[in-house]
């Protein structure tokens, strides 16, 4: 081995090359090293260990020559490229996301793709902390052995996206609409049964991270992700990583405040932004204008965790021109505006996503966002950020609950061992 070759650091190394893979899937050692800044012959003796230890294989890329045929230039013969992937099968993780009343499991692969996934159906809030732990044990167990083929060993981590304020330095819920009680440990707990690797999150922190994954929206640069639903949270991206602030629960973008003496959050403070954003909000004021009808799953209406049903009910009254119903939706849309006019003052970001459930109505919301920027803007702040609307096609953040994961599994594979 060259002296050049030996003295790059291989801890980073590895995982930088494990984590490109990840991120942007099959490809040549030569854009490896492009992209990560490693030489040739270090990327070449790296990714040979990587081999040896069964975390990536060689596959056939596309034809050298193929490309100059599609150019017009006529068919070229070539040797296949030699391309690098990531083992799907090198490790599994487990995802596990806790809203109102449902607990969602599922099973990522190496690759950080979900193979298997289950939903419990769960009264949450009658869960304290004792059974709330004993409660994910036994569905994590099943769920394992259940899996048992495909797995073949242990999940090697656990990632958990839970609905409200988590601090994720100590892995307790802080505050939760899922939950009654409050400053419940969860992260340690399981550790204790499944191993060091047990991560917890916001699930606005893993959406964050699902798109620094993905290669299609993530861009360069800081972003927010502000998440829309029952409640409202956001997941801030500084320097290419979560950032979750020193106690744990940063970006609490929902509850900040818009009028100190405001309707009441389901924090237990007045005036939040999400007291008026929120689906239980919109709800809430709807209730105003007409009798609701009931849910599908209940007889009577669920104003505290209004359904999907209900939602879809207000939003198709408002764009069938029933006005009162629209004004409802607008003026989510004005307060979210002055509520991102204050992060764009204080951190100005490069974008700005606004995404989930409650973002069905954003075609509503938008102009009113956009006229409250206008309003709350000084001009020399108006030239940013891109504010992009992340269509809800598909629930993301378990998808970040198993990447923060693996994120680690990657680190704790090459950390130095130190002798007992």
């Amino acid at each position: 081995m060259s002296r050049r070759t030996a003295d790059i650091p291989r801890q980073p190394s590895q995982i930088a090359i494990l984590r490109y893979l990840r991120i942007h899937g099959p490809a040549a050692r030569i854009d490896i090293g492009t992209a990560t800044g490693l030489s040739p012959a270090t990327v070449t003796s790296l990714t040979a260990e990587l081999m040896t230890q069964g975390l990536v294989k060689e596959i056939q890329g596309v034809s050298n020559g193929s490309s100059a045929a599609a150019n017009g230039h006529g068919s070229t013969r070539g040797r296949p490229k030699v391309l690098l992937d990531l083992v799907p099968s090198a490790a599994c993780v487990i995802g596990v996301k806790i809203t109102i009343n449902l607990i969602e499991l599922a099973l990522g692969n190496f690759k950080g793709d979900i193979e298997h996934s289950s939903q419990h159906r769960i009264n949450t809030r009658d869960l304290d902390e004792t059974s709330l732990i004993t409660t994910l044990c036994t569905l994590i167990d099943a769920f394992i052995e259940k899996h048992r083929d495909v797995t073949g060993q242990s999940p090697v981590g656990i990632g958990i996206a839970v609905q409200g304020v988590a601090d994720s330095n100590s892995g307790e819920i802080m505050w939760s609409p899922a939950l009654r009680h409050r400053q419940m440990a969860v992260s340690e707990p399981l550790r204790r049964r499944y191993g060091d690797n047990v991560l917890m999150s916001n699930d606005a922190n893993c959406i964050a991270t699902a798109i620094t994954q993905n290669t299609n929206i993530r861009g360069n640069g800081d972003f927010a992700v502000i998440m829309l639903g029952y409640g409202i949270g956001m997941g801030l991206v500084l320097n290419g990583a979560v950032y979750n602030g020193h106690f744990g629960a940063a970006a609490e973008f929902g509850h900040m405040k818009y009028q100190p003496d405001g309707p009441l959050c389901n924090c237990g403070k007045r005036g939040c932004l999400e007291a008026y954003i929120g689906d239980y909000a919109i709800l809430r004021d709807a209730s105003t204008l007409i009798d609701l009808p009931a849910d599908s799953d209940n007889q009577t209406v669920n104003r505290l965790h209004p359904s999907e049903d209900q939602m879809m009910d207000l939003v198709s009254k408002a764009r069938t021109g029933q006005e009162d119903f629209a004004d409802l939706f607008r003026h989510a849309g004005t307060v979210l505006g002055y509520g991102i006019a204050n992060l764009i003052a204080l951190l100005g970001p490069e974008r700005i996503f606004i995404t989930g459930s409650g973002a069905r109505a954003y075609d509503l919301m938008e102009p009113e966002i956009h006229r409250s920027l206008q309003n709350a803007q000084v001009p020399e702040l108006r030239r940013g950020p891109k504010i992009i609307h992340l269509p809800w096609d598909k629930d993301i953040a378990m998808q970040g609950a198993i990447g923060q994961s693996l994120l680690r599994h990657d680190e704790s594979m090459f950390s130095p061992r130190t002798n007992g």
